[in-house]
């Protein structure tokens, strides 16, 4: 018999997506009615209300919300936005999409806050294909990219996609090996530096900035170990001025070094936004949702915790805010470093679901709804002076 040699590609070193954990309903409706004690026909007639509902609820939202417990909700189900009315939501109130392109790119966004004198993450290096530039830190071609990382003098170092979103393709990376064959990880793992170039190179056209990695302020190293632990700060700028919509602490665990909430093991505090108490903490969603009170690595309790230097990171965030005018609702991830406070990234299309499973209640309200309709109209009124502009040319 003829031996056939069966060639598998290696695992991926970057995480390019997001694991899918969603299930058919039929198979979650079981658990739902466990965990609620609700009957087959008050679940149905619930999450129906909800889907048809202001905050047009999907299913998988119904479940990663926990909309099926009382217990776990203070306040209202129908407050609740679903990630589709989420998304339609940001973009009614930011209607100057024009300014989408700042926001979504991290060297121009960076950019924009620096000129400002806002503080950002210092960048190490740009790789950047194809870019024939006398500037050291941009790495024009995977050669350039190779020898920089041989560089022991690069390290430790945090990498990203420059136009990615929720950590997707991130890398955090303490070292190189001394036959230069390998890159150690901060989790002490180690990948090949071949494939970590040619993945970069292959995956992220649109380049892939390296940044150093920076320390945490001590009272939160302490907690939660080496790594930034970022707040999502969400504002909302009205015409008199900006305020905090909303705040929720994106605490890193287990071998994680990006702070994303969707990455198993990762906790989200609430805080209260005038002192930066932490108030509750829970990791999860849906079923596998709980309230530690502890950080699971280094045993230290979250009850009395204040979060460093809040005045100044809400200050910042609202700066932010001031500058941002034409985008008036901001997720900012801020990072207290032990240089002080810093913003990491700003979106254009925040996540409202850390915020409502944080605080558990809906971010619907009477006022946010009239918010909506305010900048609805102001989107109507300049698409119509835009409209009556290319009439007359």
């Amino acid at each position: 018999m003829t031996s056939v040699e069966i060639n598998i590609p290696p695992p991926p070193v970057l995480d390019t997506a997001r694991p899918q954990t969603a299930k058919p309903p039929a198979l979650e409706l079981p658990e739902i009615i466990a965990q609620s004690g609700l009957s087959p026909v008050a679940v149905a007639m619930r999450f129906a209300k909800l889907s048809l509902g202001p905050g047009k609820v999907s299913f998988a939202d119904f479940v990663r919300l926990r909309l099926f417990d009382d217990k776990f909700l203070e306040g209202p189900a129908e407050a609740f936005i679903g990630q589709r009315k989420n998304l339609e939501i940001c973009h009614q109130i930011n209607y100057r999409h024009d300014w989408f392109g700042l926001l979504e790119n991290k060297i121009t966004s960076r950019s924009y806050l620096d000129a400002y004198g806002l503080p950002t993450l210092p960048v190490a290096a740009l790789f950047a294909p194809g870019m024939r530039t006398a500037a050291p830190h941009v790495l024009g071609d995977v050669e350039a990219l190779e020898q920089f990382l041989l560089c022991a003098k690069s390290y430790p170092l945090f990498g990203k996609p420059v136009e990615g979103f929720q950590s997707l393709g991130s890398i955090g990376l303490s070292g190189v090996s001394a036959d230069g064959r390998e890159l150690e990880r901060v989790d002490g793992t180690r990948v090949a530096l071949r494939d970590f170039v040619e993945e970069v190179a292959s995956t992220y056209g649109a380049g892939y900035v390296f940044q150093p990695l920076m320390r945490a302020h001590p009272e939160i190293e302490a907690l939660c170990g080496a790594r930034l632990a970022t707040v999502r700060m969400l504002t909302l700028l009205g015409d008199d001025g900006p305020r905090l919509l909303g705040a929720a602490w994106k605490i890193p665990g287990g071998d994680n070094v990006a702070d994303n909430y969707w990455r198993a093991g990762n906790l989200l505090a609430q805080l209260d936004h005038k002192t930066g108490e932490v108030l509750r903490v829970v990791t999860g969603a849906g079923f596998a949702l709980t309230q530690p009170t502890q950080h699971p690595d280094t045993g230290m309790a979250f009850a009395g915790f204040r979060h460093p230097q809040w005045e100044a990171m809400s200050a910042l965030a609202l700066d932010g805010a001031r500058l941002m005018r034409h985008v008036p609702l901001i997720g900012w991830d801020v990072a207290c470093t032990a240089d002080g406070p810093m913003i990491v990234e700003m979106n254009e299309t925040p996540d409202f679901s850390l915020i409502q499973l944080a605080e558990r209640k809906g971010m619907l309200t009477v006022e946010f709804a009239a918010v909506i309709e305010r900048h609805k109209l102001e989107a109507a009124k300049r698409a119509t002076a835009g409209k009556a502009v290319v009439s007359k040319l």
